[in-house]
């Protein structure tokens, strides 16, 4: 993956700007700031912004600069030891409070977009593995996603409080056995050289390990809190902007499309053509919220099935378990009882702990 993108994709995206003095602080540890670089008060005419989003290639750009006045290839995996965003820490905290290490990577998975949108992180898990593969949005600097990488690894080492090696091994695109070495001891665990994905191993057996952090009256405030915020995070993807405001009604009794279409400024007959150019539908898109939202919910197991279905907007629990049925070849008892005893399901449920 190449260090720095022009690209009109990649300028189009947007990334938030909380980067900027983040990048800045950590330089101050190498006696550099961002306004010791011509480039960027050549582009920016100073000081880039610290509040907002920027276009992906003049985040790649600050990036870019940052590596060269450091001079250390290694930056972006050392800045989570000096500095942590406030939007890490919050999801942080939502994490934590969860009743289980299962629960907790739930909500890092899911609130992860608040803190970058140029990765999104996707879960594989099996009878014997578990891996958090780090997919890049557009053309992202390495530098970036290697920052997520150890702010990840941060987050995940803070939620293995009896030091059971939850992560088993980290994947990073680097071929210098050296640099591994290095990366491997700013990690605080195993690294290995991969040609193409950046992945978090860890171990599938502690899923279903209580948090002694949990706390079940914060926890339900917190993830209000973060839907917020989620939802209201600007996206160039249509469906993804749907699917958002469709998680912000579930519950309220009235999902109809022009809830969804008038804040968007557009029709209800506009949104539902434009969908249909994806090759999707309102109804596919509320189906396909429930479902990551039962999901998630019954992992996280804080409420009573029949709370859940409510949550989800299901008139009765006799329409949200014929529901479940289809989705996942089981009933939500079923599934709940699986959950509870750390098991994986071939039918449909093997990703659901983290998904």
């Amino acid at each position: 993956m190449a260090d720095t993108v022009n690209s009109k994709a990649s300028g189009r995206m947007g990334e938030r700007a909380l980067w900027i003095p983040l990048i800045d602080q950590a330089l101050r540890q190498y006696e550099r700031s961002l306004t010791d670089s011509d480039v960027i008060q050549s582009v920016f005419g100073g000081m880039p912004p610290s509040s907002g989003f920027v276009d992906q290639a003049s985040c790649s750009l600050i990036w870019t600069e940052a590596l060269r006045l450091s001079d250390d290839p290694l930056f972006g995996l050392r800045i989570n030891r000096l500095f942590i965003p406030t939007a890490l820490n919050a999801i942080a905290l939502t994490s934590q409070a969860c009743s289980t290490v299962g629960a907790a990577l739930t909500n890092l998975v899911r609130f992860f977009p608040i803190a970058s949108t140029q990765i999104k992180l996707e879960t594989l898990q099996g009878e014997d593995f578990l891996h958090i593969l780090l997919r890049a949005q557009g053309q992202p600097h390495r530098q970036h996603i290697e920052a997520l990488v150890g702010y990840m690894c941060r987050l995940l080492h803070h939620l293995d409080l009896d030091n059971l090696s939850l992560i088993k091994s980290v994947a990073l695109i680097r071929e210098d056995d050296q640099e591994l070495e290095l990366c491997a001891r700013l990690l605080g665990c195993p690294v290995t050289a991969s040609d193409e994905d950046y992945c978090i191993s860890l171990n599938p057996s502690l899923l279903a390990k209580p948090l002694a952090s949990a706390d079940p009256f914060l926890l339900p405030r917190f993830v209000e809190t973060m839907e917020g915020l989620l939802a209201n995070m600007p996206s160039n993807n249509l469906v993804e902007q749907v699917k958002r405001r469709i998680q912000v009604l579930l519950g309220s009794g009235d999902m109809s499309e022009e809830r969804i279409a008038v804040p968007m400024n557009i029709s209800p007959r506009h949104l539902r053509r434009k969908l249909s150019l994806f090759g999707t539908s309102y109804e596919l898109l509320v189906d396909e919220v429930r479902k990551e939202g039962a999901i998630r919910m019954i992992s996280q197991d804080q409420l009573s099935l029949t709370s859940i279905a409510y949550e989800l907007g299901f008139l009765d629990p006799s329409s949200f378990t014929r529901a479940f049925r289809r989705w996942i070849g089981m009933s939500p008892t079923a599934f709940r009882t699986l959950q509870r005893a750390g098991e994986v399901s071939k039918s449909g449920g093997a990703q659901a702990n983290v998904a």
